[in-house]
């Protein structure tokens, strides 16, 4: 009763005083945002939302492979350090993603020619001159992402093909390259899929008793309003019981799956879309503190996800914030679930 009274006397004094009451100052983890360079720069209302609402930032696409490394002897850190240099200069963590990845690879890796003690070497010079750059800037890393299908198989990559027991070797070479980084593996669509999810805590398993350092698991969260609680909850609780730190990565809820050219984002939609929103963040506060690495959106407003681009699907809203960066009914839904947990 006293921290809601805590809570409530917080929200109406920076009310009285004309300011918005912000979700980040309401829970005890960190809330995040991935965030675009260019956005930053050209968009002022993307910026000051930013600012404003997160706590935490991971670099959206430039610290992946394509970008971060284009040539074989030319790193370009330039557009990730423009995210790090905004985190710092607004006392925001970052979070590193990722260093290992099947997608978004540059051509000359994929042309790459040699034998496994070569594509070793190679793999091994990209993870460490990437994890050495952004020393003790970077919190964390997603050191490796996606690397299980859906039937708990490994997934074919160029990785897997020619580096054997490539995913715990990068976890090792990027400890080295920055012992106080805390090392995650990063994936989605864990929920409903109890082989993958297994595939997942087997190598977490074997990670362990090889005394390989990994210290958190990366639920992305990209769901959408038919996700199943019970299951999504599952995937929590399996990902908790194995004491690594637990972070929901890469969270958006799409409301139009099916991608519907006729579809309307209606008062339905909008408490589908609520009510998964709140389940994530009540089942997260009842994590144990010290497993809580916190909530990442992906991306800031309605017109900046990846949804709409990448998949070319117009009518999604899947973030807190709309396309002129207001929040949503879903914000000030949340801000009051909260206020009853504290």
């Amino acid at each position: 009763m006293k921290n809601i009274l805590l809570t409530l006397s917080l929200i109406i004094s920076l009310i009285s005083k004309g300011q918005e009451p912000y979700l980040k100052d309401q829970v005890h983890f960190p809330l995040g945002a991935s965030l675009n360079p260019r956005l930053l720069e050209s968009k002022p209302n993307y910026r000051t939302r930013a600012i404003n609402e997160f706590n935490s930032v991971t670099a959206e696409n430039h610290m992946k492979m394509m970008l971060v490394h284009p040539e074989v002897n030319r790193f370009d850190f330039s557009k990730g350090d423009e995210i790090v240099n905004y985190a710092i200069a607004n006392r925001k963590r970052v979070h590193g993603h990722t260093l290992v990845w099947h997608n978004q690879v540059p051509t000359w890796m994929k042309e790459f020619q040699g034998d496994a003690q070569a594509w070793e070497a190679m793999l091994k010079n990209h993870v460490q001159e990437v994890a050495k750059h952004y020393k003790g800037k970077v919190a964390g890393w997603d050191v490796v992402n996606e690397s299980f299908l859906d039937d708990g198989s490994l997934r074919p990559s160029i990785w897997a093909e020619h580096i054997p027991d490539y995913i715990a070797k990068s976890f090792q070479w990027a400890h080295e390259a920055d012992p106080g980084a805390v090392l995650y593996y990063n994936d989605y669509g864990q929920d409903g899929k109890p082989k993958k999810m297994q595939a997942i805590l087997d190598m977490v398993k074997d990670l362990k008793a090889r005394n390989i350092p990994i210290h958190g698991l990366g639920l992305q969260m990209h769901i959408n309003i038919d996700s199943k609680d019970e299951e999504l909850q599952k995937v929590i609780e399996q990902s908790v019981a194995t004491g690594l730190k637990i972070h929901f990565s890469e969270l958006d809820i799409a409301v139009n799956p099916k991608n519907q050219a006729e579809f309307v984002y209606d008062e339905t939609a909008k408490k589908a879309q609520i009510a998964k929103f709140n389940l994530l963040f009540k089942t997260y506060q009842q994590i144990p503190s010290s497993q809580q690495y916190g909530i990442t959106f992906w991306n800031v407003g309605d017109q900046d996800t990846w949804l709409r681009g990448y998949f070319k699907r117009p009518k999604e809203y899947p973030l807190l914030f709309d396309e002129n960066y207001q929040r949503k009914g879903a914000y000030d839904e949340l801000l009051k679930a909260i206020k009853h947990v504290n």
